[in-house]
């Protein structure tokens, strides 16, 4: 439920508001403390946290008020449920204990083992219903309705305590305090720390330094020796009690109230109010539970957010401008002034005077609205729609006849003091004026070269002269001369000047900080480039190094080494435009003033913010094929993937990083570019096998950057790419395609072979038949017998001219005569005792006559006067023609007479006869009827 829900600040706080909250060093300054707020909010029907377990460097686990349990990474909220087959019962209790979460559903023990990934029921009995359970640093203590148990670090092994059964565990600094039917028993030593009064119904309980602090429906109770001590806020329910180094937090059904020690070591409890706008910045009033991390930071639910504070929070001193105008709506803040110990600051007709801890000592309401204000010769001087005014500082009331005459009634947009004069502008108009002297000068509107220039910062030098930064640029000013130095077209539009122990004026322009050598011997150079990620919104100069407060947090810049240190703030989007931040340093602190009020903090914190390290990125989740797989954690190693997986990778950055960029880059793929992301969400898509390491660069100390392994992933290779299977594969199936193929070829041999015998056995019965016929004519005298040994001719289609001239040969000719005949009628019986034989070749015929295949072919043309090959065709079709007379099957006829392919059996007989078997076939049938 809570995927969808996103941080977010309801407008710009000029980043101070929130930089504080980044930092990780435990500085405790008693202060105010800053929260920032998570809004539960954006589904259809959100539900309160009521139980916050804090996981250092990794997460917050949430359980709602409808038994979900979620995770946060400081980016998104993870639903447990899509991630494990979690039972259907709702979840009661969480606790985050030794790198798992441990969770109560229908009354069983469940352990989620981050790093595996894998859940598993802790077994305490058939008959154990858990009813609560609390950690220390080295127990998981576990009450059911009859025994206490405790399960150590590193083990699921639960230890039964015996019988001791307790409705409720409370957690307590490095102890767990359990509550019976009658009193409140420390679970380590099993003896009882305070017997229950009737008119106590514990809801919380919290011991500190020997004694007891009890939350209750009556209110909050102070135990010390066994005994109440002292009531605090009578008549309001108190949920829970943490204490830091700030106090003791005390959260209830109507508010956070901070306790801390007074005067006699007295405790007084301040109201939090619960406004995003008010000293705290807390976002809600009912407040459900309260989580301390290690170094102080706080984790706070309400019935609006998820709130977290740093401990650095407390160092820094906030005047919120909701103090200073309760129905502000878009007021803002227009100027802020340093007057001897105090600072005064103004908004629309207000004007207030603050300490150095920024508390309001005076305020008073005007009479007109404040455009700007300076401070000069100990007066405060105001630039409104009616003119200039000079104010008393102590009274804050109007001192007469300080302004002149002339500008009785002259509409004042600004007014710049240097240290002898002020420079006030009326639209494009620029006048000066000495208020000692009462000396004014009208500049008029053309004192710039460029029409229309706006004056916005002046930079006197006494009697080097006067630097002025206007919207076309850089201009000088002496002796009476304006000079142009550096155009718009270089610089852009001027905010701020400043100049450093070098001669180097620092410009704050729309396009960033430039530094640039009053001699004008060296280019202006581009020190700090506003983009969209992070623009610059005001500068200042110290001693020793430039400060620039940005969108994004503050660049410190050493003057000497141009080193750069950073402290990262708030990144997340505004649809309202601030309209003036305001910076500066006084009394070794540096002020702030933006849309939300004033905010001041030492130099001490500030380095310290500086010297501490920056958030770095974690794995939240990691989702393969489009499911989630696992949520993230400490050691990702080796994480072994399917083949050809697709991965997503969202990543969190604690305590919180919405929108910030993330450079990345996959190693072990073609690409080794890196790339960038503003979604915290990496995708890779049908990953091939092989080892991949996912690298972050991400930015530290010193200007610089610095790249870290994040997760190595090992992708499986396809189970046809592995090579013992592959080679394996190949020769099982080569065997069985021989073996195959060898049977399929015996079978059909086999077949046409006893095809062939039994229809060559049938062409010899039809040439015995027709010659029995003969011989009952008077045609013949052979015998039956005789035309069975008999070897087939070829008929009429083959032509043999055996056939004598009339002439008288010699006995030699004769003979040879006679030898030509025998080996003409042997060669054609062969032929025609196998010319249904397919593989019948030259070679086969040429050894049954004992000559060479050459010598065969060569006499076969001499005597015969044509090829083997047409003898063999000839003789294979005259038989195929009188089987195809007796009506058999042309298949059956083509297989006995020699022909692997009936196609060919067709076209060949085509060839000789002009018709095909089948058209033969037909006509012997139409004469036969």
């Amino acid at each position: 439920m809570f995927s969808q829900y996103q941080g977010f600040l309801a407008k710009p706080l000029i980043t101070f508001i929130v930089l504080v909250m980044f930092a990780t060093t435990p500085i405790h300054v008693s202060a105010s403390a800053i929260f920032y707020a998570f809004p539960l909010t954006g589904t259809a029907q959100s539900n309160n946290v009521v139980d916050v377990e804090y996981t250092p460097n990794y997460g917050v686990w949430l359980l709602d008020s409808h038994g979900n349990v979620s995770f946060y990474d400081g980016v998104h909220y993870h639903s447990l449920s899509q991630f494990l087959p979690l039972p259907s019962y709702p979840i009661s209790r969480i606790s985050a204990f030794d790198d798992s979460l441990w969770f109560i559903a229908n009354s069983a023990l469940f352990r989620y083992d981050i790093e595996s990934n894998a859940l598993e029921i802790i077994p305490l009995g058939e008959s154990e219903s858990v009813t609560d359970i609390a950690s220390d640093p080295r127990y998981l203590w576990v009450s059911t309705s009859s025994n206490l148990f405790r399960i150590p670090v590193a083990t699921s092994s639960a230890e039964n305590l015996g019988h001791m059964p307790l409705a409720r565990l409370f957690e307590s600094q490095n102890k767990v305090i359990g509550l019976s039917e009658s009193a409140l028993i420390d679970v380590h030593t099993g003896k009882k720390v305070f017997a229950l009064a009737d008119n106590v119904s514990v809801k919380s309980a919290y011991e500190s330094e020997g004694a007891l602090w009890l939350g209750s429906q009556q209110g909050l109770f102070h135990v010390v020796d066994g005994a109440i001590s002292s009531h605090f806020l009578k008549d309001t329910s108190v949920n829970v009690v943490e204490e830091t180094s700030e106090g003791l937090w005390v959260g209830t059904d109507s508010g956070l109230y901070l306790g801390t020690s007074r005067s006699n070591n007295a405790i007084q409890f301040e109201h939090i109010d619960g406004e995003i706008d008010d000293a705290y910045s807390l976002s809600g009033e009912q407040i459900f539970d309260i989580e301390t991390g290690r170094s102080g930071d706080i984790w706070l639910s309400t019935e609006n957010a998820l709130n977290y504070r740093s401990p650095a929070a407390q160092s820094v001193h906030r005047f919120p401008l909701h103090a200073m105008m309760p129905d502000w709506g878009d007021a803002s803040i227009s100027s802020m002034v340093t007057l001897g110990d105090k600072y005064y600051l103004s908004a629309r007709n207000k004007l207030v005077a603050l300490d150095k801890d920024l508390k309001p000592t005076k305020s008073t309401k005007l009479n007109l609205v404040i455009e700007s204000m300076s401070a000069l010769d100990d007066r405060l001087w105001i630039a409104s729609a009616s003119g200039l005014s000079a104010l008393d500082p102590d009274t804050l009331q109007p001192l007469e006849s300080m302004s002149p005459p002339r500008l009785d009634n002259v509409s004042i947009d600004h007014v710049i003091a240097d240290t002898h004069s002020l420079w006030l502008v009326s639209g494009k108009q620029v006048f000066r004026y000495w208020p000692e002297s009462k000396t004014l000068i009208d500049f008029g509107s053309d004192w710039s070269d460029t029409p229309n220039t706006q004056l916005n910062a002046v930079l006197d030098l006494d009697k080097q002269g006067t630097w002025l930064g206007t919207s076309e640029g850089l201009h000088f000013y002496f002796d009476g001369q304006f000079q142009t130095k550096l155009t718009r077209e270089k610089i852009g539009i001027i905010k701020s000047i400043s100049i450093d122990g070098s001669d180097n004026l620092w410009m704050l322009t729309e396009r960033g900080v430039f530094k640039y050598r009053m001699d004008g011997t060296v280019a202006p150079q581009l020190i700090f480039n506003s983009d969209i990620e992070a623009r610059a919104k005001c500068f200042v100069l110290s001693e020793h190094a430039a400060f620039i407060v940005t969108t994004k947090g503050i660049n410190r810049i050493d003057l000497a080494s141009y080193q750069q240190h950073y402290i990262q703030g708030g990144n997340q989007t505004t649809s309202a435009a601030s309209l003036r931040h305001l910076c500066q340093i006084e009394n070794k602190a540096m002020l702030i003033a933006g849309d939300y009020g004033v905010f001041s903090l030492s130099f001490e914190m500030l380095e310290a913010l500086f010297e501490a390290p920056l958030r770095t990125s974690s794995i939240g989740s990691i989702s393969v094929n489009g499911r989630p797989w696992r949520l993230g954690g400490t050691n990702l190693d080796n994480i072994s993937l399917p083949s050809k997986a697709s991965l997503m990778i969202d990543i969190g950055k604690m305590p919180f990083g919405k929108h910030e960029s993330i450079e990345y880059r996959l190693d072990g793929v073609s690409d080794d570019n890196w790339h960038t992301t503003k979604d915290q969400q990496l995708l890779f898509s049908a990953l091939e096998s092989g080892r991949y390491t996912l690298m972050i660069k991400e930015p530290i100390q010193g200007g610089q950057s610095s790249e870290r392994t994040l997760i190595t992933l090992n992708v499986a290779a396809p189970w046809y790419e592995r090579l013992g299977y592959v080679l394996i594969l190949i020769m099982g199936m080569g065997m069985l395609t021989i073996w195959y193929f060898r049977r399929k070829t015996a079978i059909v041999k086999a077949h046409n072979v006893q095809l062939r015998h039994t229809v060559h056995q049938k062409v010899i019965e039809i040439d015995r038949r027709q010659m029995l016929a003969k011989g009952s004519d008077g045609q013949g005298d052979d015998t039956a017998d005789d035309i069975v040994k008999a070897p087939y001719m070829p008929s009429n289609d083959v032509t043999l001219d055996t056939s004598l001239t009339g002439e008288i040969f010699s006995e030699e000719a004769r003979q040879t005569a006679e030898e030509s005949k025998q080996w003409k009628e042997r060669a054609l019986s062969e032929i025609a005792i196998h010319f249904h034989n397919p593989d019948y070749s030259p070679t086969v015929l040429a050894k049954a006559l004992f000559i060479s295949e050459r010598s065969l072919q060569r006499r076969f043309k001499t005597e015969l006067g044509y090829t083997f090959k047409e003898a063999l065709i000839s003789a294979r079709l005259a038989n195929a023609k009188r089987m195809l007379s007796q009506g058999d099957k042309i298949t059956n006829v083509a297989v006995a007479c020699g022909f692997n392919e009936p196609s060919y059996f067709t076209k060949s007989f085509k060839a000789k006869y002009g018709c095909t078997p089948s058209q033969f076939r037909e006509l012997c049938e139409s004469e036969e009827g």
